[in-house]
């Protein structure tokens, strides 16, 4: 099914990356950690932390290796026993499996779920196009009050961001040009992978403040999603 594309639109697709565009991986880990291992929540952040770094680490491996993609699941798996390891946290497999399992649901950004619906009651077609694996990213999708039109996971691609095959997507699974397509990027690998491919690319600076590459910048900078409907309005005017 093709997008439906509104004349008045710079764009017939937004997409967005969820896990740090949309999500507060940060305190929703924290929360679930703390709760499993009774320690603060502030003591267990320095743990979540390097949680995410490992299990973004064994994904660029999985890319690396070439073996065929090792699922963003095990990957947050392998991640979370190597941070239980390196932090004595004590888990045992009983209660690592359902920390593995709060990705699927972690809390929005404040402002996020405003932001979906503008988007989509603006008359754009909205998209998650990120690196979790196909059921993780549905369970994402129904967070929000306002359906997404298509859920893109790297599973298809059999690669993870920022490898090209990822922002490949769009165009491929629903024939939608780079140039068509607006891609909301909240961390700056993302943001090199997107415009490195070729795709307008949005960067919500909620998490980072500093690019990894500066010799590839975003084409938007926004603060955090609060300013991407009066960056959209603009656009459009």
């Amino acid at each position: 099914m093709a997008p439906n594309a509104q004349l008045t639109n710079a764009f017939s697709l937004i997409t967005f990356d969820v896990y740090s565009a949309l999500l507060d991986i940060n305190q929703g880990l924290a929360k679930a950690l703390s709760e499993v291992t009774t320690l603060p929540i502030d003591t267990v952040l320095p743990a979540v932390q390097v949680w995410r770094i490992k299990q973004m680490e064994r994904a660029a491996a999985s890319n690396s290796l070439r073996g065929g993609r090792t699922s963003f699941r095990e990957c947050t798996r392998q991640a979370l026993r190597y941070t239980d390891q390196r932090f004595s946290l004590g888990l045992d497999d009983a209660s690592q499996e359902p920390l593995v399992l709060a990705w699927d649901a972690l809390p929005l950004w404040p402002e996020a779920n405003d932001a979906v619906t503008y988007c989509k009651n603006a008359g754009y077609d909205i998209a998650i196009l990120s690196n979790g694996d196909q059921d993780m990213l549905e369970a994402v999708s129904r967070l929000f009050d306002t359906p997404f039109d298509y859920v893109l996971s790297s599973e298809a691609a059999g690669m993870y961001k920022p490898h090209p095959s990822v922002y490949a997507l769009p165009r491929n699974e629903l024939g939608v040009a780079a140039e068509d397509t607006l891609h909301v990027a909240g961390g700056h690998t993302d943001v090199l992978g997107a415009v490195r491919f070729g795709l307008p690319c949005v960067w919500s600076m909620k998490n980072e403040f500093v690019l990894l590459d500066s010799d590839v910048p975003p084409t938007y900078t926004i603060p955090n999603l609060e300013g991407l409907p009066r960056l959209l309005k603009t656009l459009t005017s």
